[in-house]
């Protein structure tokens, strides 16, 4: 079983008040963004900067599009389930197993952590590359589960990290969980 999530979440008040550590070019990225538009101009270090990330990621597309300069290998799906109304002692184990099924669809996942006390139902994965999250996260964002609409937001490594310092070392693509053969004189066997 995954360790409690300590105090410090994306979803609190306190990472309201500090943000969130973009990492530098992540923070490159954000100051172009707010400043297009607004007639403030980059500081030619930045603009500098900028090009050379631009140039690193103009080489990197998953089936020919572009990722993203915000895309990390981290994320965290939203609106996966509500604790309050969650039953069982196993709902956490079949949200998690059912994430890195999906993902394994996409390259796999290094690291999980489903946030049983979170509101918004809040689940936690790393995977091995930003193009195998980038995958996954177009395959989750918007889509449904447990009558809900999923949201899929990244997460910068830097904050993944400081919030799971296990997921630091972890190397080894988690497996999806073998599902029992089909109940025998039942087509497809049934579902549990």
């Amino acid at each position: 079983l995954p360790p409690q999530l300590p105090q410090r979440t994306l979803d609190t008040d306190e990472a309201d008040r500090r943000g969130i550590d973009l990492g530098t070019s992540g923070r490159l990225h954000l100051m172009a963004k707010l400043a297009e538009g607004s007639g403030l101009e980059l500081p030619k270090s930045a603009k500098e900067m900028l090009a050379q990330n631009q140039q690193q990621l103009e080489g990197v597309t998953v089936g020919g599009t572009p990722i993203p300069p915000i895309a990390t290998q981290c994320f965290m799906l939203s609106n996966m389930f509500d604790p309050t109304q969650e039953t069982g002692d196993t709902w956490a184990d079949e949200v998690r197993d059912d994430v890195i099924e999906e993902c394994a669809k996409n390259g796999g996942v290094l690291h999980i952590f489903v946030d049983k006390a979170s509101p918004h139902g809040n689940v936690y994965v790393k995977c091995p590359s930003v193009a195998v999250a980038y995958k996954s996260v177009n395959a989750l964002h918007g889509r449904w589960f447990s009558g809900k609409v999923i949201t899929a937001n990244y997460v910068p490594v830097a904050s993944y990290s400081q919030l799971f310092p296990d997921s630091v070392t972890a190397r080894g693509p988690l497996l999806p969980p073998t599902k029992p053969p089909p109940a025998a004189g039942i087509p497809g066997g049934a579902e549990y």
